[in-house]
């Protein structure tokens, strides 16, 4: 299994992706890994960490695709960069099964469109982070930012692609797809989303009716299907209301001695919270509709990040992800 990363995407490069994927190296024998950037850099990392180099291949890449660059622009001039060699390897390259970047989120994307291709029948890829529940388990929140205008059509095949992902990677058999909308009752919306209710009831999913936002997280959801625009409000939402809860609460703590006794018996389950919590330990935001596998991680990612979004794209790749989609797809299409 060979996974290709672009070193020099992200903040915290080329460090953290070396690290995180020497890590997962470690704990996968079977992986190999493609590191994309500067030759020289990426080698001077590799001298702190033992490894089988026997497992690691270098393209060197001397440019880097920044925040600051227009996406577009930069994936059609800056052909030397880390982002953009990566991406015509995954392409080219029948030996890698997938990509992880921590890059400029508008490049990866659009990279993953003209470089990569999108599947056939997929009218926009979307991009399907993962969220922590209350229950413990995982929602697919589809898209979180790809698409901010959307039509009806591309909210459909999100929730079939989403229903696809959750089945390959977290082994649900029948995923429960819920609508984000203003209320639960059928009618409610606006007219994107009464177009998109209508049309979710007929199809071969397991569609569950609209959800409010605060019952996003809940556990009684595997996929939650939206426009970008929404679905970004929403992320981002939860993961700033997670952020204000952890630092209240810690300072709750601190403002009392009985408070600072007390939190000593309750550290297990402080540290197992802060866990559940850390995005860092969820990998990326899986791209999907293109023709291969690609991870987006988030552009702060930590090593422990990185090494949870080269072992989230491997399992994406070990279960066929991508045939998964373009047979749904076309067992929808055959039906219509």
């Amino acid at each position: 299994m060979k996974i290709i990363v672009d070193i020099f995407g992200g903040d915290n490069s080329p460090e953290a992706l070396v690290k995180g994927s020497i890590d997962a190296m470690t704990e996968r024998s079977d992986l190999e890994i493609v590191m994309v950037g500067d030759e020289s850099k990426i080698a001077d990392e590799l001298k702190k960490y033992k490894h089988d180099a026997g497992k690691i291949e270098i393209i060197d890449a001397k440019d880097v695709i920044t925040n600051d660059d227009v996406p577009t622009m930069a994936i059609k001039t800056k052909k030397e960069s880390s982002l953009v060699k990566a991406l015509e390897a995954l392409k080219s390259r029948e030996d890698i099964c997938g990509m992880v970047s921590a890059g400029s989120t508008g490049a990866v994307l659009t990279g993953g469109i003209f470089k990569v291709g999108r599947i056939k029948s997929v009218s926009r890829p979307a991009l399907a982070p993962v969220l922590p529940t209350k229950t413990g388990g995982n929602v697919c929140l589809i898209d979180c930012g790809a698409n901010v205008d959307c039509r009806p059509e591309f909210l459909t095949q999100f929730a079939l692609m989403g229903s696809c992902y959750m089945k390959a990677v977290f082994g649900i058999e029948n995923p429960r797809v819920g609508l984000v909308s203003v209320g639960v009752e059928d009618k409610k919306g606006n007219e994107l989303t009464k177009e998109v209710f209508k049309a979710l009831k007929e199809m071969p999913i397991n569609f569950v009716g609209n959800m409010e936002a605060r019952d996003a997280l809940t556990g009684n959801y595997d996929v939650l299907v939206c426009d970008g625009f929404v679905g970004n409000v929403l992320l981002k939402t939860a993961e700033g209301t997670a952020g204000m809860v952890m630092s209240m609460l810690k300072k709750a703590i601190m403002g009392s001695a009985s408070a600072k006794f007390g939190s000593l018996f309750m550290k297990k389950a402080f540290g197992k919270l802060k866990n559940d919590m850390d995005y860092n330990r969820r990998g990326g935001a899986p791209f999907l509709g293109v023709e291969k596998v690609m991870v987006k991680a988030h552009g702060g990612s930590n090593d422990i990040a990185i090494k949870a979004a080269v072992l989230q794209t491997v399992k994406m790749a070990e279960n066929n992800l991508v045939a998964s989609i373009k047979q749904e797809l076309d067992r929808l299409q055959n039906n219509e």
